[in-house]
Formats: C-alpha cells, structure tokens, sequence
C-alpha cells in the first residue's frame, strides 16, 4: 500500500524523487531511503511522516535519525515535516467515506 501512496503522491506533486520508507521491521529503513534519494541526485530532502498522530517514532525516532542524516550530509538540507495528524483534509476524507457508505 505505502509504494503505491508514493505513486499517488508523485502524480499528484509532480516531484522527481520520491522514496518509501519504514520505522521498524520492513525495509528500506530511514536512513536507507535517504540514500536512495542522494544516489538519485536530491538536492534537499524532506521526510514526510505517513503517521496520523505524534507518537513516539515522530516525537523522538525519526527526528533523531533526521539529526544523524543531517551529520551526515551536513551539506545536504534534510527537513522534517509534519505527521498528517489534526488537519481539515483528513476530516473531509473521512467524512467522504462515511457518505459513500451511507449511500451503499
């Protein structure tokens, strides 16, 4: 499901280089898909986290190894955004569904 959101978001913001990545058990890792982004030619990078709220991987996981990437590339800009989290969007994508199973 999470590649075939990167194609969605690739065709929707029309971005050159786009990776998936996960915090635990399934690769690429965070740190291996920076990597991939680098070995493409990124300029700058930006993590997104695909995560709904802020727990624990985004409150302090993924910004500590945005800090290691950052040492590590000290050159390169590596940004951190937002979780989808509270966002009127994710409201009215929800709300969507509930209508289209209200008219089944």
């Amino acid at each position: 499901m999470l590649l075939k959101f990167a194609q969605l978001y690739q065709e929707v913001s029309q971005r050159d280089i786009i990776e998936t990545a996960h915090m635990e058990i399934a690769p690429p890792s965070i740190p291996e898909a920076i990597e991939k982004c680098i070995s493409k030619g990124a300029k700058s990078i930006v993590i997104a986290p695909y995560f709904l709220s802020k727990g624990r991987h985004v409150q302090i996981d993924i910004p500590e190894i945005v800090e290691d990437a950052r040492a590590s590339y000290p050159d390169l800009p590596i940004r951190l955004a937002e979780p989808l989290g509270m966002d009127k969007l994710i409201a009215q994508v929800i709300e969507d569904r509930v209508s289209q199973a209200i008219m089944k």
